[in-house]
């Protein structure tokens, strides 16, 4: 009789599995123990809750399935062979029955405390249409994990939200954000979204090599941009507002600041790229960037940049540099001119290292840029987004693997941040 209680378990299970979401596979919490192939072969879910109670899995009783990942009930204490594919993350709470019984079969694990509770703490946010907020995640007890969340919106048509909790508006309303654990325990929370849409627009800027020289070793870098920014769209789900610039020098360069976004308001996002040479304490002068139009060369330090930035800046302002030095504009040591409510950088290099041109054309730097947001391939959370954060990883991986030096000397221009590990969304899938 028990073994044949257990098959009607087992079918109870495949009627009642799929309440909640088409994609989740919950098992009904006065189940103990899951049969041998009892789902063998279910592709219909992408994930699966366990309940509490659950001691026993039996061989091959997920075997086949499609689930990304799975949490194991700490007091699991039989686990049969194959229950899951190989490829299948397994996560468990460390020192528990379950762990023992992964430990035990030789299978891979990852340990995680998971949380009884968790709650949003800033419910109620409001943003505007393409404005963004992450959602904050409080959880019980202190320390249990709050990383492998899945994050769910109830309406996408006023609202998204990214695998890390980033809500981005789309359009006016509010939407309810609701956070689940891998075992189940959710959390909700309100976002509204009001006003009108932010607008992005972007700042090109390049520059030829030295004063009297009159190639420009850097157009090729503007081309590429001007293909990155055509292939998608910016969060509010249109184009970027393009403009380019060649061979400025100090006042053209706060002129063109000044022309291109002038009429910003908050909410906005401003992007500025400067390719060009940089300086670090040159002739005393400070930290930035040497602009030249072949003809007159002038200076231009990052305060200075920063000073031109917030006269003319309404909202929060992106920093690309590809130049010499770059990190200097983050750096503590030089007064972090950059580190501020609103900015968000990537830069070609740090503080005291050189970028290096690429094959002439263009540079390393905007080559991984471009490749990483055309066609998404910095997008590794697979959101159909790109964060500055993502790109920075992107960009930072490639200069890992080539060396821009020589045999005897070996170079590797490495990207920074700020901030760092950013979640802030630049660009979207078109």
């Amino acid at each position: 009789m028990k073994k044949i209680w257990m098959l009607c378990a087992g079918l109870l299970i495949l009627l009642c599995g799929a309440f909640a979401s088409a994609d989740t596979l919950y098992i009904p919490s006065s189940v103990e123990t899951i049969m041998e192939e009892a789902y063998a072969g279910d592709v219909g879910f992408d994930r699966l809750i366990l309940p509490y109670r659950i001691r026993e899995i039996g061989r091959n009783a997920f075997r086949g399935c499609a689930f990304d990942a799975v949490y194991l009930p700490p007091n699991l204490e039989v686990l049969g062979e194959n229950a899951f594919d190989s490829n299948v993350v397994i996560y468990v709470r460390p020192d528990s029955p379950a762990e023992r019984a992964l430990y035990a079969q030789g299978r891979a694990y990852q340990p995680l405390f998971m949380p009884d509770s968790i709650a949003i703490i800033n419910s109620g946010a409001e943003i505007l249409p393409g404005g963004q907020v992450t959602m904050q995640v409080a959880a019980q007890p202190a320390g249990s994990d709050t990383e492998h969340l899945i994050w769910f919106s109830s309406d996408e048509s006023v609202a998204t939200v990214s695998s890390r909790g980033v809500v981005t508006g789309v359009g006016e309303g509010t939407a309810v954000i609701r956070a689940e654990t891998l075992t189940g325990v959710t959390a909700s929370a309100t976002v509204t979204v009001a006003g009108r849409k932010p607008v992005y627009r972007a700042l090109l800027v390049a520059n030829v090599n030295y004063y009297g020289e009159s190639a420009r070793w850097n157009g090729g870098d503007i081309a590429l941009l001007q293909e990155m920014f055509a292939s998608v769209n910016a969060p509010n789900g249109e184009p970027w507002q393009v403009t380019v610039r060649y061979d400025l020098y100090d006042a053209l360069m706060e002129a063109a600041i000044r022309d291109t976004f002038a009429d910003t308001k908050e909410g906005d996002v401003s992007l500025i790229h400067i390719s060009s040479h940089g300086f670090l304490l040159l002739r005393g002068v400070g930290i930035g960037v040497r602009m030249s139009n072949g003809s007159q060369m002038t200076y231009i330090t990052y305060p200075m940049l920063k000073t031109w930035t917030d006269k003319y800046i309404k909202g929060d302002t992106v920093l690309f540099l590809e130049t010499c030095y770059a990190g200097a504009a983050i750096d503590p040591q030089y007064g972090s001119p950059f580190c501020d409510d609103g900015c968000y950088v990537l830069g070609a290099c740090g503080t005291y290292e050189h970028c290096y041109s690429y094959n002439g054309n263009y540079n390393y730097f905007v080559r991984w840029l471009t490749s990483g947001v055309s066609g998404m391939a910095a997008d590794t959370n697979r959101d159909g987004a790109v964060s500055l954060g993502e790109l920075q990883s992107y960009t930072y991986d490639k200069g890992t693997k080539v060396n821009v030096g020589t045999s005897d000397s070996p170079y590797y221009q490495l990207s920074i941040a700020y901030p760092a590990e950013s979640g802030f969304i630049l660009f979207v899938r078109k």
